[in-house]
């Protein structure tokens, strides 16, 4: 690598670094003078507000940083090629013959670099601090949820309750609606003061344990199959119900999905546990992740040469032609999405199309370039 790729590598993440702490500082500033009163809730000082509220923007920062990500590196990559322009530094570069799209390997090095920073972000930090960043403002890990009441698909069981932690995994005041006939042989509602999801550990098999149940074991009029569904565990009074419904399926099911890990949303996609509606948003949102780091890079490889186009009558229509193309194309993508999302095309079709238009819009677009 040269100097010159050295010195347009530093200045792209130079421009992204500002871009990203700009960006994040308004929306910090304007998000906690919005919602300064949550933060104030149940504490006594000012220092015991700051450390809440920093705890919760750090938190947010990682959140923050995989939605704006692949906007500000397209922004960066305008913003250096403009400063190249605009300072006349490009001109020398192809005075000595050599070719602009030369000038996209450092910018193409740094982008890697930032994809590769999206995805660590979103496949280990993000689901790591899951919990907290699904906590309303400025309370801590015991604030309690209203229970959107959910369904085990594999064993038509019902879970529903008052309210529930997802730090603890808890739902207080449960209540679980057994099947007829596949766990019991009449319509039953077993009440619990609290149940604690556990994820499957060697023989056991992913469930719930209820503590305080309305109905001990041996009241339950339990089938052949229901007896391999609930069992007594550690004694009558508390039952373990096997499900694979988890604690965030039954808060924010509709956008919860995207905190996972990719191996946990396969996993999921894979479970029989949940709803044809639910797998379709989380396949489509898989595949969503599997195109981004493409469309990112078709995006950077659009904007270099609509930024230095050959035939141009100044900077700023060259960024305000850059603008619409990338507008356009990132309006076909949402269309495409939301078209797969109603079912009117195949997911598959719905997410990978935009990959196909914006490869050929990168291959119709590459002659503009400055020569």
């Amino acid at each position: 690598m040269s100097t010159f790729d050295r010195y347009i590598l530093r200045r792209f993440w130079h421009v992204f670094a500002i871009g990203f702490i700009a960006t994040f500082g308004l929306y910090v500033v304007f998000d906690a003078f919005t919602n300064a009163d949550e933060f104030q809730t149940g504490i006594s000082g000012t220092s015991e507000m700051l450390v809440r509220m920093s705890v919760y923007y750090f938190n947010q920062a990682f959140l923050f940083f995989d939605m704006v990500g692949p906007i500000l590196v397209v922004l960066a990559v305008m913003g250096v090629f403009a400063l190249l322009q605009r300072q006349s530094e490009i001109y020398p570069i192809l005075s000595a013959g050599i070719p602009a799209w030369r000038l996209a390997v450092p910018i193409l090095l740094g982008t890697l670099g930032i994809v590769l920073g999206l995805t660590i972000n979103q496949e280990i930090i993000i689901p790591g601090i899951a919990d907290q960043l699904q906590a309303p403002r400025g309370n801590n890990s015991s604030i309690m949820h209203d229970v959107q009441t959910a369904r085990d698909h594999r064993r038509n069981i019902e879970i529903t309750g008052h309210a529930i932690n997802l730090a603890q995994r808890r739902i207080d005041q449960a209540e679980f609606l057994l099947p007829v006939p596949d766990v019991v042989l009449e319509p039953t509602t077993v009440r619990a003061t609290a149940a604690v999801q556990y994820p499957a550990d060697g023989k056991r098999p992913a469930g719930w344990l209820m503590t305080g149940v309305s109905l001990k074991f041996q009241q339950l009029m339990l089938t052949d199959k229901g007896r391999t569904v609930v069992y007594p565990f550690p004694t009558s009074n508390d039952l373990y119900i096997v499900s694979d419904v988890t604690i965030d399926q039954l808060y924010n099911r509709s956008t919860g999905f995207k905190l996972l890990s990719t191996v946990d949303l396969v996993q999921r996609i894979r479970n029989p546990a949940f709803g044809i509606v639910s797998i379709r948003n989380q396949t489509l949102h898989l595949h969503e992740r599997l195109t981004r780091p493409l469309l990112i890079l078709f995006s950077v490889l659009i904007a270099i040469p609509m930024t230095l186009r050959r035939e141009s009558r100044s900077l700023l229509a060259n960024m305000a032609v850059c603008t619409g193309i990338l507008g356009f194309l990132f309006l076909t993508t949402q269309t495409c999405l939301h078209l797969g999302r109603m079912n009117v095309v195949e997911l598959e079709l719905a997410a990978w199309m935009p990959v196909v238009i914006c490869g050929a819009a990168t291959s119709w677009l590459s002659g503009s370039v400055q020569t």
